[in-house]
């Protein structure tokens, strides 16, 4: 015992500078656009410590530094995702999920059969499906046939669509809801556009946007939280990603807040795996300041370590997709007289967006359509205008169809663009179910991405989880070929790499306002970081789609190994 204090004394420091690593002998992206490229990083505990040279980094550390051979891998910061609904990806997990895979309607009744027998896809008695890709929505009538007949004539069931905006619910489903032909003759105008009709005025059983309440309101609440969190972290870490803005996690108009909680579960178990920024769903029409209090209340209870609530998701409108056709364009739908849904009055938007920046809460807003997208830069406008110089980075998200008048507007009032370029390509989507139905003044210029980048816009990478994928590679491929199974989606409009590394790295960073955290490899920031099988600067796009994340660090510890090795 008398030795013990002097084995204190030599352990104790010992153990502290064995933290100190460095990781050397691979081809080093740093995403700091000063200093691109490195030789080695050294770390120290959460933090990055030293980022150059050989030579300079061995001159940064101490002697008791750990060196670890990345033996001619490719080191990169951790991704950052722009816009990603962990928690709701999560459960999708836990439930039924086809994943926004194309399948026909005898596949996807084969498939809730078999669901219906493990009954692991069961909310109480309804069975529902999550991840429906939207193409379905084109075969009404089958499915109207199959699902209404056998055992689905008296099972209820409910079909998700991936985009998060749309459904479709059987007979029985239907009867449950009260979603009748009266119910729906009782709708206004406003309404009724959210409920699928035939001929006779029955419904069809499709639902959008808002009208999904219906169904929600009869299904008993059976998600366990905790385990879709933890679903979300093993997903997303499995893709590099250790930062995401969860735009859903919260909504003013509710008391409770299952997503936020869950992020806190995450957080006491020791099993927060990313550094987590988060906007609260709220109504531009409404009182901005009532709003603004709830998200004060919101962050004094949940803000933290690695959980920070920024401020507002706002919904400009809905999708684009037939038949759904809520996203508010300049002409109508072809056919029709329809412009889409714009969700929000144009004049109390800016009174919302101008009252929540000058109290420095973000403004995150979704907007497809383009006279969407106009409108909300208006709104932007107005701030900038009423608050001075105020360089709070706002940000809209997806943007599936913006005008040449406003490429220029985004770097001009400092608008961040969050971009699902995955979605940038020549399918189904983009094609078979968009191009008939706008004009085609307006098609020409879906996902302009690259005409926005020359503009000064700054591209932030996004996956809108589980809408689609979160893979950031498959995305960046995409982006920078457009190219799918019914062709290019204007080859005009390809993606440069490197800018889309940078997109889905530092700048997405400063969506979240954390660039000066993570987003690059820097002394000072955060030890996020990832190891991938191959270099993604030099392989080619069709290599690179496949590329593997072999393990990812955050904050210093490894939180994912592809081999199951928990050391280096």
């Amino acid at each position: 015992m008398k030795y013990l204090h002097l084995f204190l004394l030599i352990t104790l420091p010992i153990k502290f500078l064995a933290q100190e690593k460095v990781f050397y002998n691979a081809k080093i992206f740093t995403a700091n656009a000063l200093h691109p490229f490195a030789e080695a990083v050294a770390t120290k505990g959460s933090l990055i410590t030293v980022v150059g040279s050989y030579d300079e980094v061995k001159k940064g550390v101490s002697n008791l530094a750990e060196w670890i051979d990345l033996k001619g891998g490719f080191l990169m910061p951790g991704f950052v995702d722009s816009h990603n609904h962990a928690i709701g990806g999560g459960q999708g997990l836990t439930k039924a999920n086809v994943s926004d895979k194309l399948m026909n309607v005898e596949e996807l009744g084969t498939f809730a059969k078999e669901e219906l027998q493990k009954k692991q896809g069961m909310t109480g008695d309804v069975l529902v499906i999550y991840g429906l890709n939207i193409s379905t929505w084109s075969y009404l009538d089958d499915l109207i046939k199959i699902f209404n007949a056998g055992e689905f004539a008296t099972q209820p069931l409910v079909l998700r669509g991936s985009d998060g905006h749309t459904a479709w619910c059987n007979k029985m489903m239907m009867n449950i809801a009260g979603i009748s032909k009266n119910f729906i003759r009782s709708l206004g105008p406003e309404e009724k556009i959210y409920y699928g009709t035939a001929k006779d005025e029955e419904p069809n059983g499709f639902i959008s946007e808002s009208g999904y309440l219906k169904i929600a309101a009869v299904l008993k609440a059976d998600v366990d939280y905790h385990k879709a969190a933890e679903k979300a972290m093993e997903y997303c870490n499995s893709y590099g990603i250790s930062t995401l803005l969860d735009p859903t996690a919260g909504n003013t108009r509710k008391k409770t807040q299952d997503y936020l909680d869950a992020y806190i579960y995450l957080i006491e178990s020791g099993k927060l795996t990313a550094h987590i920024a988060a906007t609260i769903v709220a109504d531009a029409d409404a009182d901005p300041q009532k709003q603004i209090d709830v998200v004060k209340t919101l962050q004094k209870k949940y803000n933290r370590k690695n959980l920070s609530i920024l401020g507002f998701k706002i919904f400009a409108d809905g999708v684009i997709e037939h038949p759904t056709h809520t996203a508010a364009l300049s002409l109508p739908y072809t056919g029709t007289s329809s412009k889409g849904v714009l969700m929000f009055d144009p004049q109390k938007f800016a009174r919302f967006a101008t009252a929540a920046d000058k109290q420095n809460m973000l403004v995150h807003v979704h907007a497809i359509g383009d006279r969407a997208v106009t409108e909300t830069l208006n709104g932007f406008e107005t701030v900038r205008k009423t608050n001075g110089n105020r360089r709070l980075p706002h940000s809209i998200t997806h943007l599936q169809i913006v005008m040449p008048s406003d490429f220029e507007r985004f770097n001009k009032l400092n608008v961040l663009a969050s971009y699902q370029l995955l979605w940038a390509f020549g399918d189904v989507t983009t094609i078979d179910i968009v191009k008939p139905y706008i004009d085609s003044s307006l098609y020409r210029w879906q996902y302009p991405a690259r005409s926005m980048l020359q503009a000064g816009a700054t591209i932030c990478g996004a996956s809108d989880w589980p809408v689609s994928s979160a893979n950031p590679f498959e995305a960046i491929y995409n982006a920078e070929t457009r190219r799918g199974l019914l062709g290019v989606l204007d080859s005009t409009q390809c993606m440069p790499r490197m800018a889309m590394l940078y997109a889905y790295t530092s700048e997405a960073a400063k969506v979240l306002l954390q660039e000066k955290y993570i987003g690059s490899l820097q002394a000072g920031k955060y030890a996020d970081m990832i190891l991938l099988d191959r270099d993604v600067l030099t392989v080619t796009a069709e290599a690179m789609k496949d590329t593997l994340v072999l393990w990812t660090l955050f904050e210093g510890k490894k939180v994912y190994d592809a081999r199951g090795q928990k050391g280096f």
